[in-house]
């Protein structure tokens, strides 16, 4: 399925995890000191971690990904 979802540019993530905090799916962790989209099908494409990105590696873009699942949420 085709839909919008983030993506996070680790080359520009500092790891502070404001994204992930602000994620109220819980679709984003930390891994290695980077956020990482760890549950695809948890993201609902609105974005509440992107304004909480200091260095803008949050993006969105439309791709091939899982259906947003709001039962598993």
């Amino acid at each position: 399925m085709i839909r919008q979802i983030i993506h996070i540019d680790e080359e520009k993530c500092n790891g502070c995890g404001l994204c992930a905090e602000a994620c109220h799916e819980g679709a984003i962790d930390i891994i290695d000191g980077k956020a990482k989209l760890t549950r695809e099908n948890f993201c609902d494409g609105f974005g509440d971690c992107l304004p909480n990105c200091p260095t803008g590696a949050i993006t969105f873009e439309k791709r091939d990904a899982p259906a947003y699942d709001e039962a598993a949420v």
